[in-house]
């Protein structure tokens, strides 16, 4: 997961500034890849288990609470930057001039940069 946020961190900003509308097939495979990735990924969030309290005896493992917590917490940013919303902005305006903007909003994606470096910032 973190490979294809960090292929997404480099690549993504690159083919937006150069490739405009020449996009090779590996680059829209790729793209669609990490998309579903980043949805499973956050498909088995609700399934993880949850530390409590920075001790690792103490892990909630009831599905119910996961899924709360997780709703409560991560599940809004992540559900924003799993959208794959340059298909869905291509799918609902089919204009050549909407392409540009499609790209801006694949930027979405780059979001979990933030859970990463919090999740770093908390082995501190």
């Amino acid at each position: 997961m973190l490979v294809l946020l960090l292929g997404n961190l480099i690549i993504l900003p690159v083919a937006i500034c150069f490739f405009n509308d020449d996009l090779s097939t590996r680059w829209v495979v790729f793209n669609g890849v990490s998309d579903v990735m980043f949805l499973l990924d956050l498909l088995i969030n609700f399934r993880t288990g949850i530390i409590v309290d920075n001790f690792a005896d103490e892990i909630i493992l009831e599905p119910r609470k996961i899924a709360e917590r997780y709703m409560k917490t991560w599940f809004l940013l992540d559900f924003i930057s799993s959208l794959p919303m340059d298909y869905i902005i291509v799918v609902f305006s089919p204009e050549s001039t909407i392409t540009q903007l499609a790209h801006a909003a694949s930027l979405a994606t780059l979001f979990p940069v933030s859970n990463y470096c919090l999740l770093f910032e908390n082995f501190q």
